[in-house]
């Protein structure tokens, strides 16, 4: 694991209780993925499911934590630790939702990069339990570094 939940608040900006991905598990230059334990107490979860909203800020969070290793990975090692880059949504599009997970399951989001111009970049992104797509959609992503 590259980042755990421990260290998860300095790569993202978002802060409890909305913080909605705990380790990164991969990343490159196209790719990374995370994961998040949905637990009881979720502020998305109704009913024993984790529900729309929060399966896109998942997809969102995770773009977050992938700008802010990234950020993270290029600074000068000598320098002041930064604050994570803020980004806003700018566009969710082609949202799909397959099924909501349940409480006490673990999910695996992946985001692709698609396009990068300037401080804007397009994401695809997808929440996998069990291998099995949950939510999917594409994002347009703008960061104000």
């Amino acid at each position: 694991m590259l980042v755990t939940k421990e260290n998860i608040l300095r790569l993202i900006p978002q802060r409890p209780p909305i913080v909605m991905v705990d380790g990164l598990l991969e990343h490159s230059a196209e790719v990374s993925l995370s994961r998040l334990f949905i637990a009881e107490d979720n502020i998305f979860v109704t009913d024993g499911f984790f529900q729309m909203p929060g399966l896109v800020e998942n997809i969102a969070q995770t773009a977050a934590l992938r700008m802010g290793y990234d950020h993270m990975i290029h600074m000068d090692p000598n320098a002041e630790p930064a604050k994570p880059p803020v980004g806003f949504i700018g566009e969710v599009k082609n949202l799909k939702i397959h099924f909501l997970p349940p409480v006490g399951s673990t999910v695996n989001t992946k985001v692709e990069l698609l396009h990068n111009i300037f401080t804007a970049s397009v994401i695809k992104g997808y929440v996998m339990l069990d291998g099995n797509i949950a939510a999917e959609c594409e994002m347009k992503i703008f960061a104000q570094l």
